[in-house]
């Protein structure tokens, strides 16, 4: 039987990397070319051709689609204060009927796991942010900063497809609370305490901005000494081209502490870009929160989250959120969209959205099964950068994808709340 080959565009980690070749022979996976040690023993095997649709469930029972569908809509069109939460790996288009559907019913909208994304979002709003794309960095930069992330761990092909650590005489330093992968194939290593990692910020900024520092109250509030951080000052400053990447870890600790962090690295790399040509970009998690992120800004001005229960959106980052409410059940409906599920309590009606092998449609008072995007679905992600690519199924889809369930929600609700 002759192989068949398929362009591919692995949604595995944030890299999206778009030059993968999927081969298949006899109905089945049988090598993935350029896949890195992570993602090809998840690709190899799969099967290409699709079995039997798996069924929609009502309270566990098999029913169609049609009904499941009805009764998801009245679901929604009874709650007072429903939620619509996950959306970390639907695609752009399914993040667009999904904002739509949260619009109509009022309902409030959360994607992921916001606790990484709140800091690092309204760090962004209040101190903005100097980017790139990944090929601007690849082609340009000599000097790249690992902050708070291990991308040969977690984003295998980052050093070859964008960041090129020791390649072209780029120079590469990590910045983390102890040894890593990454850090062990780096250049230079500075150890961070975490309770002293904003120190270190602030006295590398007031370095760069040319400030007189004691070294005595340097190494009280860092643990270095002042002599390791002026080099480490200077090395940012002599780059050509500085590229700074983090990782969600990066936001670690108390939301406020979190945000402060990410707003000293921005500031870091703003007095950085006047003296040289700096940046800071987001390793990106896998899926496409990235993506969602940026469809949800698009149509509502706010991002992780925003709540459209009073008619228009509003936002509270630190105060109220679609999370906060479902961990202390305030709410009175739930629509996850993609898994893991979260726990719902118990006599709270709820729709999942999303594998039907995951436990949740059992669970769920009305499961949809939908295609993964790279595996039954396709459509559109972005990339941290904010380059979007496309997503290509690898074999004809079972069931709708999240998008085309969503458009039948939102269509079924047009009758359900008339």
């Amino acid at each position: 039987m002759p192989t068949e080959a398929l362009p591919y565009t692995c949604t595995f980690c944030g890299c999206l990397c778009d030059d993968l070749e999927i081969r298949a022979e006899g109905g089945r996976v049988v090598e993935a070319v350029g896949a890195c040690g992570r993602e090809r023993p998840y690709l190899i095997g799969i099967e290409t051709t699709p079995g039997p649709p798996p069924p929609c469930r009502l309270d566990g029972v098999e029913t169609t689609a049609e009904e499941a569908v009805r009764a998801a809509a009245r679901i929604l069109a009874d709650a007072k204060a429903p939620l619509v939460v996950g959306l970390g790996r639907a695609t752009n288009e399914a993040a667009r009927q999904a904002i739509a559907l949260a619009d109509r019913i009022g309902a409030a909208i959360e994607v992921g796991d916001a606790a990484s994304a709140w800091p690092r979002v309204v760090a962004m709003q209040r101190s903005g942010s100097i980017g790139a794309t990944l090929g601007e960095v690849k082609a340009r930069a000599d000097v790249v900063v690992f902050w708070g992330c291990d991308p040969a761990t977690t984003h295998p092909r980052h050093f070859e497809r964008y960041s090129r650590v020791g390649r072209d005489g780029r120079r590469a330093i990590v910045l983390d609370a102890g040894e890593t992968a990454t850090s062990r194939l780096a250049d230079a290593f500075l150890a961070v305490d975490p309770e002293r990692e904003l120190d270190l910020l602030l006295t590398l900024r007031a370095l760069v901005r040319e400030v007189p520092l004691d070294p005595h109250r340097v190494e009280a509030a860092t643990g270095h000494g002042l002599a390791a951080l002026q080099d480490l000052a200077e090395t940012l400053q002599g780059a050509r081209y500085g590229a700074w990447f983090m990782g969600a870890s990066a936001g670690r600790g108390s939301i406020e502490l979190a945000e402060a962090r990410r707003q000293a690295v921005t500031a870091l790399v703003r007095d950085l870009a006047r003296k040289t040509r700096f940046v800071s970009i987001g390793l990106g998690e896998a899926g496409n929160a990235h993506g969602v992120e940026g469809v949800l800004a698009w149509q509502t001005g706010f991002t992780p989250g925003a709540d459209l229960g009073a008619g228009f959106p509003e936002s509270w980052p630190g105060e109220s959120s679609a999370s906060d409410r479902l961990a202390r059940g305030l709410f009175d409906a739930a629509l996850v969209v993609g898994g893991p599920a979260p726990a719902i309590p118990v006599g709270k009606p709820w729709i999942f959205l999303g594998d039907a092998d995951d436990e949740a449609s059992a669970r769920a008072t009305a499961a949809l099964p939908a295609g993964a995007p790279g595996i039954d679905d396709s459509g559109t992600f972005t990339r941290v950068d904010g380059v979007s690519l496309p997503v290509r199924a690898l074999r004809p889809s079972r069931t709708p994808g999240a998008a085309e369930w969503l458009a039948r929600l939102n269509e079924a609700l047009g009758g359900a709340t008339s």
